[in-house]
């Protein structure tokens, strides 16, 4: 199963989401603006650390043995 969709998609919501609330919220300061790009890239940089691949399948552990 391939999960890397996933996690761009997971990131890129994430993302837009802080720049949104970041956005609706006011911040006009270069400050607020580094405290809203630092929270909305560090949790999809441990995401991708933390998040490791799914184990493969019974069928996909068979078809390899095949080959």
């Amino acid at each position: 199963m391939q999960t890397d969709p996933v996690k761009a998609a997971l990131m890129a919501a994430w993302v837009l989401a802080v720049a949104t609330v970041g956005y609706v919220s006011g911040a006009t300061s270069f400050a607020g603006w580094t405290v809203v790009a630092v929270l909305s890239l560090v949790p999809p940089v441990v995401m991708m650390r933390l998040w490791g691949a799914p184990d493969p399948s019974l069928s996909e552990s068979i078809r390899d043995v095949l080959r």
